[in-house]
């Protein structure tokens, strides 16, 4: 096994919007999309997907990585639709 450098680029597998989470700092945050992501090297990792209304993603869509502060020491990978 081997490191694999990451591209940017998924496609959604699962998706689900939050409405309630007690643990800090997510509770800040609410509603979120929480979603699982297949990302094109093959693995499969759970991210949250932003900028998209949860009625706009469909799974099989593209989404590319972005990174989103969370705290001043904490950023968190996320996923956004792909721009055409």
């Amino acid at each position: 096994m081997s490191w694999v450098e990451a591209g940017g680029g998924a496609v959604l597998y699962s998706h689900s919007v939050v409405y309630r989470n007690d643990l800090p700092p997510f509770g800040e945050q609410v509603p979120y999309i929480a979603a699982m992501v297949d990302l094109d090297e093959g693995p499969r990792m759970m991210t949250r997907v932003v900028d998209c209304a949860p009625d706009q993603l469909s799974i099989g869509m593209r989404l590319s990585f972005r990174t989103e502060p969370v705290t001043d020491e904490v950023t968190m990978a996320v996923f956004a639709p792909e721009l055409p």
